[in-house]
């Protein structure tokens, strides 16, 4: 059974570009820039230049906060996302309170 794609353009971009090296140029570019998350009640809030801001939504990671700062995004990460991309992809700190990061166990 063949893959069935939502447009007609869909396939030959993920042939083009696949997920894993969206994601891949993401987790780089997260540990570049030393990217630290604001765990702000169940979310995480993360900071992103333009390059992050559409790797981010090519990614489908998080969803884009609305501000006014003109060079900066902000990213909205549900717990799970902002988990996953501490702990497993090891590409961003967690922060709390007092801008502690977090470690693994907390």
């Amino acid at each position: 059974m063949a893959a069935r794609w939502k447009g007609k353009t869909a396939e030959v971009k993920a042939l083009a570009e696949p997920m894993s090296t969206i994601v891949s140029r993401l987790q780089s570019s997260l540990i570049e820039s030393n990217s630290q998350g604001i765990l702000s009640g169940s979310s995480v809030l993360l900071a992103a230049h333009e390059e992050q801001t559409e790797l981010f939504n090519q990614a489908c990671f998080g969803r884009l906060v609305i501000t006014t700062e003109k060079n900066k995004q902000w990213f909205q990460l549900c717990l799970e996302e902002g988990f996953y991309l501490c702990t497993v992809m090891k590409c961003i700190k967690i922060v709390g309170q007092n801008s502690c990061v977090k470690n693994e166990e907390e």
